[in-house]
Parts: structure tokens; sequence; C-alpha cells
């Protein structure tokens, strides 16, 4: 899911919103809130052309309340595989744990992600906000 809190500050802050929206969607970011379920984000990445056989980047983003929190959902995704950074939430107040792993497109693997996800925020608070991705044809 895109970082809408990023997203939606970076487009007021620029000033050109539509602009901004057409490169998000160009782009070939799969899963905005409008998509719904990851079943449809998947799909729409698949109609879009992108070739599942093809391993692909996804990002994930996970926030939490304060940066100490946010180091260790990264510290244990990191020991999972994931490429990790911390920053501050874009509006602030919170802060971002950004995951990123190459793995195929399908709905088992990012059940299994948002399965640690939920199990990692259970245990140090903060919450999953999301994935995107990239067509790779």
């Amino acid at each position: 899911m895109i970082d809408t809190k990023s997203l939606f500050h970076t487009i007021k802050l620029s000033g050109f919103f539509v602009l901004a929206l057409i490169i998000v969607i160009i782009s070939g970011c799969a899963n905005l809130d409008l998509a719904g379920t990851d079943e449809e984000a998947l799909e729409s990445l698949r109609e879009a052309g992108s070739d599942f056989s093809q391993v692909h980047p996804f990002d994930f983003y996970l926030y939490h309340p304060d940066e100490e929190g946010a180091e260790s959902i990264c510290n244990e995704l990191a020991a999972h595989g994931f490429q990790i950074a911390v920053r501050e939430g874009a509006l602030g107040g919170e802060w971002l744990c950004f995951a990123s792993f190459r793995m195929l497109p399908s709905i088992d693997n990012l059940t299994q992600f948002e399965l640690l996800f939920e199990e990692i925020t259970g245990v140090y608070g903060g919450e999953y906000d999301g994935w995107e991705t990239i067509i790779i044809p």
C-alpha cells in the first residue's frame, strides 16, 4: 500500500496534485487504498502487465509512535531477511519502519508477511499500513 500519509503530505506541499497522482499511477504502484484487498491489488498488478514468474521488489510500511519502537520492529524484520530503514513519518508524530523484500507476487507470500507483521506489532506496538510494488513486465 502506498504510504498515504507521506503521499498526501508530499502532494499537498508540492501543489502538483494531478501531476503527482499521474506519476503514482504510471509508476506502477499496486496497492492504493482504492484497490481494497491484497487479492484485488495483485489482480490489478497482473492486469497491468506484471509477470508473476519474475521476482518483484515489495515495500512494506509499518508505523510506531516512537523511534525506538520503529527500530525494534525493523530489527525483527531484518532478522527475517528484509532490507530496512527507520525514518520519521512525513507528518511527524510517528516513525516509519520501511521494509523491503524481493519475492514472487502471491497472496500466500503476502499473507505470510502480514501475519509476521501482526505478530511483531503485537509485541512492540505500532501498525502495519500496507505494501507497494512495481510492474515487472
